[in-house]
């Protein structure tokens, strides 16, 4: 079940993007093994990465209209994500779940927030350390270039 938050991640707007395929996600949790915590954290925050893709495209389009709903969304992703998160001095320590390994949930951002401009400026494949799963994303990434350059001649 740890890919049943990726549905989600595709943007309501068009922005530049990429497709996560399942053997990139599937791949992740094979490599990686995350916990439930870890998935839901990095799932938040490319919802998070999402939502900003979609506000840069609302405004390089002068869509201001869109760039307001698309400010709705980013607030309630980030709440979202806020509300998962422990108070200061509970249990999870300061902010962060005490089982979630920040190295893991970085990783896993990487590779799904490929679709995103936004998450792959700042999740760079470089990320991933399994050799097979950064070039698996690599792959598909360079492959989804493709379509959109021949998409933009037209």
């Amino acid at each position: 079940m740890p890919d049943a938050g990726i549905a989600h991640l595709t943007p309501a707007t068009p922005v530049p993007s990429v497709e996560v395929s399942m053997y990139a996600t599937e791949l992740a949790v094979k490599a990686l093994e995350p916990t439930p915590e870890e998935e839901r954290l990095a799932e938040d925050f490319v919802t998070i990465l999402g939502a900003l893709s979609a506000m840069e495209q609302a405004l390089r389009d002068g869509a201001w209209h869109r760039l307001r709903e698309e400010a709705d969304e980013l607030m309630s992703a980030a709440e979202e994500m806020w509300s998962g998160l422990p108070e200061p001095g509970t249990a999870g320590g300061a902010r962060l779940p005490s089982q979630a390994d920040s190295g893991k949930v970085r990783q896993l951002i990487a590779v799904y927030a490929g679709p995103y401009a936004a998450g792959r400026a700042l999740y760079p494949s470089s990320l991933i350390e399994d050799e097979q799963l950064r070039r698996a994303v690599e792959e598909e990434r360079q492959e989804a270039v493709v379509p959109q350059a021949a998409a933009a001649a037209d």
